[in-house]
């Protein structure tokens, strides 16, 4: 196995409290995650990389998650960074990977800031929001606008440490500790092989390497480990919920035992959801020709997870609402993960539906 998911969750257990009052991850845990594995996963081995499966990645973080959501986030976030920044030129690939693959990178897929051109490269300045995890972030790979004409093409630009800063600014209900705060950047240049077109990311071709993990469209696999998290705080929710039920009388009702038994089918059904994605995902064909199944599944897979969550969440009533009880945490991660624009369903449904039925697409 390539990610060591033992000790991660062990150590992100330990710290989940933390992370949350703080609204950052716990140092001792980002150091684990690097540790375990998540900032080289989908790395070039030229680079000293493993070229990760989609598969590993999803059993990882569903089982990290039923430890600490924002913690398997995080780890979501070091790994696909990883994979974005693959698709650098050499050059740029270098300069990211220069003293090793464990370099945890925080990307931005959501086009912000401005770049001028300047001679070898450009000068980069905005604000990047909701960048998680870019408190431990040794390089930032942010998307901007087309640096020529602003058309709907952006650019991928990396930066590292010394060129940004972080401000504070992640207040939120669920998913607090992946410190999802704001990157500042000020007329910093970016060379031109530190840069590419978001296009390249989005049908897997490019100059990235050819190894399978990089050479998937974007659409198969952009909501495939975040319905994986949202599975795991599922199953992490359900645990969690047997165990108190366990002190109750209530659990000798026939309603329990009808509660229990549905959550119990209904997370199964999310993770073999995300299961499927994930071999897909793990053949570059044939993930080409199920991308919409993929998008549809994986954003069903966090919605259901979510729904079975919240009915857990209110059958504890009140007491599940004090600070100390691990379900509220469930509760507040899987409904602000679940919302995350790669697992809404809407979208992602009505494409699914619009290739099957004109027939663009192999889906059924």
């Amino acid at each position: 196995m390539l990610l060591d998911v033992g000790t991660l969750s062990t150590v992100a257990a330990e710290f989940a409290a933390a992370s949350d009052a703080n609204r950052v991850l716990s140092p001792e845990v980002a150091e684990q995650l690097v540790k375990s594995g998540f900032a080289r996963y989908f790395v070039p081995a030229a680079n000293g990389g493993t070229e990760g499966s989609f598969s590993e990645l999803v059993r990882a973080l569903y089982e990290t998650s039923q430890a600490c959501a924002s913690a398997a986030w995080c780890g979501l976030i070091y790994a696909t960074s990883g994979r974005m920044a693959a698709f650098l030129p050499e050059g740029g690939r270098a300069a990211v990977w220069r003293t090793g693959a464990d370099r945890p990178i925080a990307a931005a897929l959501a086009p912000a800031g401005t770049a001028v051109p300047a001679r070898g490269g450009w000068r980069l300045s905005g604000e990047w929001g909701f960048l998680s995890a870019v408190d431990h972030a040794d390089w930032v790979l942010l998307c901007v606008p087309d640096p020529s004409s602003g058309a709907a093409d952006p650019w991928f630009m990396a930066l590292p440490r010394a060129d940004f800063t972080v401000r504070d600014t992640w207040f939120t209900a669920g998913m607090r500790g992946t410190g999802s705060n704001t990157a500042t950047v000020r007329e910093a240049f970016v060379p031109a092989d530190r840069a590419y077109r978001r296009t390249e990311l989005a049908t897997g071709s490019g100059e990235a390497p050819a190894a399978a993990c990089h050479r998937v469209p974007l659409l198969s696999v952009a909501g495939l480990p975040f319905a994986a998290v949202v599975a795991g705080i599922a199953r992490g929710a359900l645990d969690e919920w047997t165990a108190w039920t366990g002190t109750r009388p209530a659990r000798e009702s026939d309603t329990t035992r009808l509660l229990f038994a549905r959550a119990a089918a209904e997370t199964d059904a999310a993770w073999l959801l995300v299961e499927r994605a994930a071999r897909v995902a793990d053949d570059p064909e044939l993930a080409r020709g199920h991308a919409t199944r993929n998008a549809r599944d994986t954003s069903h897979a966090a919605q259901l997870a979510r729904a079975v969550v919240s009915r857990l969440f209110e059958s504890a009533g009140s007491a599940a609402q004090a600070e100390t009880n691990r379900l509220q945490r469930f509760w507040r991660d899987a409904h602000a993960a679940a919302s995350h624009a790669a697992v809404r369903f809407e979208h992602h449904g009505i494409a699914y539906a619009r290739g099957v039925w004109d027939g663009t697409a192999a889906d059924r």
